[in-house]
């Protein structure tokens, strides 16, 4: 299997290090492609990304103009698509890596429908729990790996400047059968608190990544006192201030919110039949 690792970089220049210098610590990171995807930044230039991503194996593709943050990430697939890799992960420049992420992505692909995601988030809903995996309800894009054929067939259906690509994604694959399956223990973490698509209202940071390198732990022991402050702002905001986001589509869009409970209703009864969750025989007799 060969993994193609897409970076979409836009400004950010402390986060892009942290995120850099971790993407290296990953052992077998030599087996992977990885692509550098440079949305017209304005705070540093290619020389600097070539510095920063030293390793021979990296190749730097940077936009004439800004562009949407979907139409980057469509951009993005479409790249994959073309290269004779089999696995993309996009790997977004504020994330923190474990340095056994590629392993795991390697050891651990071929049990999915497909897809495979590295990033437990809390703020995304669970379906399923099956021992090894959690199945969200939907995801974002960071930290996501799908196979080259889950990928043709999504983007065949998709409208190149379309907005949130993200929760389409995730619509396509509960609509096919495909399950989001995410690993129990984080394998990345989000670090980024402020950028396009992300502030203090939105601030998302998980609380299932457990570091497991000296750098990894020097920089979560710095972001965790800004994470916590950032996540108490942003439930004072969504329970007194955001009214969408607090009722949600069952007041603004009910017939889509009471077809997608129905949908989730199913698929978990579905996950728990086929899926079912099997103890060692040492558990199954009560010694753990």
């Amino acid at each position: 299997m060969k993994l193609f690792i897409a970076v979409p970089v836009y400004n950010r220049k402390e986060y892009l290090e942290i995120t850099a210098r971790s993407l290296f610590e990953c052992s077998n990171i030599n087996k992977a492609e990885i692509v550098v995807f440079n949305d017209s930044s304005d705070e540093f230039d290619t020389q600097y990304l070539h510095k920063i991503f030293h390793a021979g194996n990296v190749k730097i593709i940077s936009a004439a103009q800004k562009i949407d943050i979907d139409v980057h990430y469509y951009e993005m697939m479409k790249t994959f698509l073309a290269s004779d890799s089999d696995v993309l992960m996009i790997c977004d420049s504020d994330l923190l890596l474990r340095s056994d992420t590629i392993d795991y992505v390697l050891n651990n692909f071929s049990k999915t429908d497909g897809f495979l995601g590295l990033y437990n988030s809390d703020l995304h809903r669970d379906l399923y729990f099956d021992g090894e995996f959690v199945y969200k309800e939907d995801v974002g894009f960071a930290g996501i790996c799908v196979s080259k054929k889950v990928l043709q067939s999504f983007i065949a259906g998709q409208d190149p400047k379309a907005r949130a690509i993200d929760f389409k994604f995730s619509d396509y694959l509960l609509d096919n059968n495909i399950r989001i399956m995410v690993a129990k223990n984080c394998l990345i973490q989000h670090i980024g608190f402020n950028g396009e698509h992300c502030n203090d209202t939105s601030v998302e940071f998980s609380s299932n990544f457990v570091p497991n390198s000296e750098f990894n732990k020097e920089v979560i022991s710095k972001l965790m006192p800004i994470a916590l402050k950032m996540q108490s702002s942003m439930i004072k905001h969504l329970l007194f201030c955001d009214k969408y986001r607090r009722h949600g589509f069952f007041v603004h869009q009910p017939h889509k919110y009471l077809a997608k409970e129905r949908r989730v209703k199913e698929l978990m009864k579905y996950y728990e039949q086929k899926y079912p969750i099997t103890l060692s025989k040492g558990k199954e007799n009560g010694s753990f």
